[in-house]
């Protein structure tokens, strides 16, 4: 009955992956993918807006390590130590 009274809505329940289900598959792709532009877009925003502004080129910043330099006066005497004293000598044999 259905196909004799309108041959338009026939042609597309018969074609129904073909007319319905992959229009609809393709609007969901295109949907997701205009809303993951978006999102990128507000994050990239965020993080340009926290990241501080950069030093100015040309600029050295230097800055002290952990470690403390002892640089040594010039005419201090250095203690001495006899060579081959300690733990790590052998005896040759």
């Amino acid at each position: 009955m259905l196909k004799y009274s309108h041959p338009t809505l026939a042609l597309i329940l018969d074609y129904w992956p073909v007319t319905i289900f992959m229009p609809a598959i393709l609007v969901l792709i295109a949907t997701l993918a205009l809303i993951t532009r978006w999102w990128d877009r507000r994050d990239q925003e965020a993080r340009e807006s926290i990241r501080a502004p950069a030093a100015p080129t040309g600029v050295v910043m230097t800055w002290e390590s952990g470690r403390q330099r002892k640089v040594p006066t010039p005419g201090a005497s250095r203690p001495d130590r006899p060579l081959g004293s300690g733990q790590d000598t052998r005896a040759a044999s």
